[in-house]
């Protein structure tokens, strides 16, 4: 997997149609850049980040997570009209994992008690203790499962130009 950093220059801030001179957490910003637009068509670069460069987490492909799962399915009735019980992690899973604003496929390629190694499908931005959401496919959908803390992650090395 190669990852390679895009670097521009912000020129401008919006919040609906309001300019902003500076950005804050909560809510939606639009960022105007210098970048190509072709390389935002189609969504491309949903789950990125933006931040000033050597202040971004590290870009990781496999993470080790302590996770939680819950005891029954939400919002799903099975036969018999009760909620299907969950089980618990197997090896070489397939998952889906929602870090930050990215939903990532993952593969379970280790399970110890709570603890569980993931390879990840696509390279994302993360640090340790980052909290993640995982979904298993149950009858040809993804549902909610449990949620996991990153507790350590294999970064990878970035291209540079």
């Amino acid at each position: 997997i190669r990852v390679q950093p895009l670097r521009s220059r912000v020129i401008t801030l919006n919040a609906d149609q309001n300019p902003l001179q500076f950005a804050v957490p909560g809510g939606l910003i639009g960022v105007g850049t210098l970048l190509d637009p072709t390389l935002c068509r189609g969504d491309k670069l949903v789950g990125s980040v933006l931040g000033t460069v050597g202040t971004l987490p590290k870009v990781v492909i496999e993470i080790e997570i302590k996770y939680f799962l819950l005891r029954r399915l939400l919002g799903v009735v099975s036969e018999g009209k009760k909620q299907a019980k969950i089980t618990k992690l197997d090896k070489n899973e397939g998952l889906l994992v929602n870090i930050g604003s990215s939903s990532v496929g993952a593969r379970v390629v280790g399970v110890k008690d709570t603890l569980a190694k993931l390879v990840l499908v696509s390279a994302t931005c993360t640090e340790n203790g980052e909290s993640i959401a995982l979904s298993r496919r149950i009858d040809r959908h993804w549902r909610l499962i449990g949620w996991a803390k990153i507790v350590k992650g294999k970064a990878i090395k970035l291209e540079e130009e």
